[in-house]
């Protein structure tokens, strides 16, 4: 049950990353298009093309969380028995729940201090440039979580878990 909820949270944030990097895209060849050929540059595309970017970021973290996707330097861990590399696997994945829980918390926090501010080009609340972070915490921490149970639920059926991450 919790796998299929993480998969699907997973799924659609996939699409609003396809969906976001177009719109950056076109956002930018725009402002490029209007500054450089039609010498009548937009004061707005920098600024909305930096926010997608960093919603982009935030979305796709978890997008790559689920599928194990994240560069991993394994050199180190290699070298260590296999009984010290499954305690460090469940460790930093312990660490990175806590790292997704504080970041949820403090993002809310932040959230509420920007109510007032607005975008000086788009005239826009900067909270909703901001709205990603609590998303990036709660997507974080479903991913998490998911892989936790996966790791936990392999070493009770079969007493091992699968060490190596990156595929």
């Amino acid at each position: 049950m919790w796998h299929r909820f993480s998969v699907f949270l997973s799924r659609i944030a996939n699409g609003f990353v396809v969906f976001l990097l177009s719109a950056m895209s076109l956002v930018i060849l725009l402002g490029v298009f209007f500054r450089y050929v039609l010498v009548r540059p937009l004061p707005w595309a920098e600024d909305l093309g930096r926010y997608l970017m960093v919603w982009i970021a935030l979305f796709g973290v978890g997008v790559v969380m689920q599928q194990k996707g994240h560069v991993a330097v394994t050199v180190a861990v290699e070298a260590l028995p296999h009984r010290v590399r499954i305690i460090l696997l469940l460790v930093s994945k312990i660490l990175v729940l806590l790292f997704a829980l504080v970041m949820g918390f403090l993002s809310v926090q932040l959230l509420l201090t920007m109510m007032p501010q607005v975008s000086p080009t788009l005239h826009i609340r900067m909270r909703y440039v901001y709205l990603g972070f609590p998303f990036f915490g709660f997507l974080l921490t479903v991913s998490t979580l998911d892989q936790l149970f996966e790791d936990v639920r392999k070493i009770r059926n079969h007493g091992d878990v699968e060490v190596k991450e990156v595929r």
